[in-house]
């Protein structure tokens, strides 16, 4: 196998996906993808050791990480993605080398004229095609109950197995049971994150939810950690920064 090739990152899938995490929660993300590409996309199911790749993050922000982005095989954490994405370049990487040394016997040969010409030509083959995963998808996007970022679910619908792109109903309906079971609805992924992350697989797995007391909690306490680092969102008003404030105050800082 070749060297561990380099990882692409979407930047507009990204930024959809994670909006909704703090700054440590970010943090601990990117600690989590870039360990686990270098070892074939997949984490080990050691909650000590992950906390020390994460430099000892806060636990509740692990776990969070890990129960949105990665799944438990039973013997390590992986993201199908991730892991797609990575044997991909893989792939990618080792046919370019054989290619160069069949052509030249040189690895850091160019492509030839006529390669890239082919390689356009699939391109726009690819580009036919299109018009059926759109079709697929405004049908799904016409059924699917929380209609927020359009343009980022388009792009990760089209990245879906054609197994799944070709049922945009079912995967329509099996987003719309998840969202309609959330208690709290200001934590639901959006389409976009649900359909990059592969959430129609996650269909007959229970997830016990906290009770509305415990988001209460747990929010505070993000807000918390929010407020010592300095961060002062515009949402937060007079009182409650005060409020903030004194709790910070009486605790010590800690």
């Amino acid at each position: 196998m070749s060297k561990m090739p380099k990882m692409n990152l979407w930047i507009d899938a990204f930024n959809s996906d994670t909006s909704f995490l703090s700054d440590e929660e970010l943090g601990i993300y990117f600690r989590l993808i870039f360990f686990a590409w270098g070892r074939e996309g997949y984490l080990p199911k050691d909650i000590e050791f992950i906390a020390s790749l994460t430099r000892n993050a806060n636990k509740e922000a692990i776990q969070k990480v890990l129960h949105l982005y990665w799944t438990d095989d039973g013997e390590k954490y992986y993201q199908k993605r991730l892991r797609e994405e990575y044997l991909r370049a893989v792939e990618v990487t080792e046919k370019a080398k054989k290619s160069a040394e069949i052509r030249w016997g040189d690895t850091n040969a160019m492509p030839s004229h006529s390669e890239r010409n082919a390689s356009i030509s699939i391109s726009k083959s690819k580009s036919i095609s299109n018009s059926n995963i759109l079709n697929h998808f405004e049908s799904f996007w016409e059924d699917v109950c929380y209609k927020i970022s359009k343009g980022q679910a388009k792009k990760n619908f089209a990245k879906l197995p054609k197994e799944w792109i070709e049922k945009p109903k079912e995967l329509s309906d099996l987003y719309n049971k998840y969202y309609n079971a959330l208690k709290d609805k200001q934590y639901a992924q959006h389409p976009s994150t649900w359909l990059n992350a592969e959430g129609f697989l996650n269909q007959g797995i229970s997830v016990k939810e906290k009770s509305e007391k415990e988001m209460k909690e747990w929010k505070f306490k993000s807000d918390i950690e929010m407020r010592k680092k300095g961060i002062k969102p515009l949402s937060w008003s007079v009182g409650y920064i005060r409020e903030l404030d004194e709790f910070i105050a009486k605790s010590g800082g800690t």
